[in-house]
């Protein structure tokens, strides 16, 4: 009993320490340059259509496909709108990198100093290739030519909609990474998923949380984590990892981070480049986050950055897409996400669509230089 009384204690005593430390961590400026990496696929192409459904056909994964449906594909043509936020609201920017299995937008600038277009294959394994997973895509985008140490990755569905500073993604060269507690749940719904995060935190917990933890207690108990704090508390007591707080938003990465985890994981990491399409067993570039908190290399950000429009928030549209498109017309957030969903069907997609373009026009109605 007295053992687990000094126990306590030591745990409340980390508890305190690590969250008025954290009102005192130093956030110095950015001084290194910054790249953004953007994917992107056009559903459209015939060629891409035709190669997607042969591979669908002769798939050894068809037990496990179970995440390919045309949501994951379906390009709202709002991709323009990206790269008009980016000039608006990031002109730092060093480069953009546009990663595609070949096809490019039509009305893209090819020209343009900053924008630099990579070929699955200028980076990914032949043997991988080609691939319909973005999991697999993602999780190979360190050995990119050319990109800088420090980058933001963007799905071609986060759009920035409030001037950005560097400082809004790495502080003194560190990325800015919420660390919230959050226990990984399965639903029905988004099954595969969460299957992903399951296997994802499965990696990372042959670490040693309480000792993580106890490391730099300022960033797991910061005050940017506000009332979910308690979250973290949990954790620190089963001293094991049941999950965290992701969303589905830009996310500053190092490459060093992916050499590391490639180096520890390489097995888990090619497996999943080697599935074609995604499946619940893949390892999404969540682990790579998962290693900076494990780290303790990361500077602690608040789980209410950005605006949350995926997830449930978004199965709303179809009931209501007006009021979505005010939440993107009212800029409250610096980055929001336009995430599509099994909802979205066939019958409401044009009316849905035209509500969102509306809104993105109102906000963004001057062509970019990286549009012809």
């Amino acid at each position: 009993m007295r053992l687990l009384y000094r126990l306590y204690i030591r745990h409340v005593w980390f508890f305190l320490y690590g969250f008025v430390k954290s009102f005192f961590l130093k956030r110095k400026p950015m001084t290194e340059p910054i790249d953004f990496v953007v994917t992107w696929v056009d559903n459209s192409d015939p060629e891409w259509l035709a190669e997607k459904q042969r591979y669908e056909e002769t798939s050894k994964n068809k037990d496990v496909d179970k995440d390919n449906g045309i949501e994951r594909y379906r390009d709202w043509g709002l991709f323009l709108y990206w790269f008009r936020a980016v000039e608006k609201f990031a002109p730092w920017v060093n480069k953009v990198y546009l990663v595609t299995c070949g096809h490019i937008p039509a009305w893209i600038n090819i020209n343009h100093p900053k924008l630099v277009i990579v070929n699955h294959k200028d980076f990914m394994d032949e043997a991988c290739l080609p691939t319909f997973n973005c999991n697999s895509i993602e999780n190979n985008l360190h050995k990119i030519t050319g990109l800088n140490e420090h980058f933001v990755y963007f799905n071609d569905d986060m759009f920035l909609t409030q001037p950005v500073k560097p400082e809004d993604f790495f502080q003194e060269g560190k990325p800015l990474v919420c660390s919230v507690a959050t226990p990984v749940q399965n639903s029905p719904d988004n099954s595969a998923f969460n299957h992903m995060m399951f296997s994802d935190i499965g990696l990372v917990n042959c670490y040693d949380w309480e000792a993580i933890i106890e490391k730099r207690p300022e960033k797991w108990f910061s005050h940017c984590n506000g009332v979910r704090l308690m979250y973290n508390w949990y954790t620190y007591q089963q001293r094991f990892l049941t999950g965290v707080y992701f969303t589905h938003m830009p996310q500053a990465f190092r490459k060093t981070t992916f050499a590391k985890m490639w180096n520890r994981f390489g097995k888990e990491l090619d497996e999943t480049c080697r599935h074609r399409f995604r499946t619940p067993l893949d390892l999404t570039h969540f682990v790579f986050t998962l290693h900076e908190i494990a780290d303790s290399d990361y500077v602690p950000m608040s789980p209410y950055y950005y605006g949350q429009t995926n997830g449930n928030n978004f199965k709303h549209m179809h009931e209501n897409p007006y009021a979505f498109a005010d939440y993107i017309r009212s800029q409250r957030f610096k980055a929001i996400c336009v995430n599509d969903s099994k909802e979205i069907t066939n019958e409401n997609y044009e009316r849905i669509n035209a509500c969102i373009h509306n809104a993105f026009k109102e906000i963004f109605p001057t062509p970019s230089l990286y549009e012809k």
